[in-house]
């Protein structure tokens, strides 16, 4: 009740057209989203499934959750990305960490305020012991062929135990796969048997490259 009346005297605006809808995503952007098609999985992952097309207001709405610090926005996605991807078969979920000091500035892994809305009855459980040990550069400012270099190296797995044989490396947007393929060899080195990646969003891929 205390919500409902909160919501009525200050309305959400919605994350992705900006509009006081009441919604931190509304019917409309809702509308507008459109499926990403099957892709074959980037080099060093088992498979990769993305929701959504990487376009409108779903762009500004991950802007608003990560470079915003809008964390809640992580809910309604969370849900979004839930719905779609349906029951998840796997041993367990992981969300690609951030560096300690970019988690500091943020507040917040918003891939793993993602992964926490896919815990559902009958999907598997999400765990920890993936960490980024090496601050790297922000990978949408750098060009495709050097962000494989980027992020070599920077994931260890640090959990008392091997990670579980089949997992699930959970993020907010994928690109080349640079940065999920670096996190699942770091899981294949402690033991995992197969990574799969599954992303919120990615750019469509014209022939030509990467929009």
């Amino acid at each position: 009740m205390l919500e409902r009346i909160l919501n009525w005297l200050f309305p959400d605006r919605c994350a992705g057209c900006r509009r006081l809808t009441g919604d931190l995503f509304c019917a409309v952007c809702r509308a507008q989203l459109r499926p990403y098609p099957p892709f074959p999985p980037p080099v060093g992952l088992d498979a990769a499934w993305v929701a959504f097309r990487y376009e409108g207001g779903l762009v500004s709405a991950i802007h608003q959750l990560k470079y915003g610090r809008r964390r809640r926005v992580a809910h309604v996605l969370g849900d979004l990305l839930a719905a779609v991807a349906g029951p998840l078969a796997a041993d367990a979920l992981i969300a690609v960490p951030l560096h300690s000091d970019r988690l500091r500035e943020r507040g917040f892994n918003q891939a793993a305020e993602l992964a926490a809305r896919l815990q559902r009855p009958g999907n598997p459980p999400l765990i920890d012991g993936l960490v980024r040990v090496r601050a790297t550069n922000r990978q949408a400012r750098l060009a495709a062929h050097d962000r494989t270099a980027n992020v070599n190296g920077a994931f260890v797995w640090v959990g008392h135990a091997p990670p579980p044989p089949r997992l699930i490396l959970i993020d907010d947007v994928l690109t080349t796969g640079a940065t999920l393929a670096a996190g699942a060899a770091a899981l294949r080195a402690a033991g995992a048997q197969s990574v799969t990646a599954l992303a919120l969003a990615r750019s469509v891929i014209a022939k030509t490259g990467v929009q």
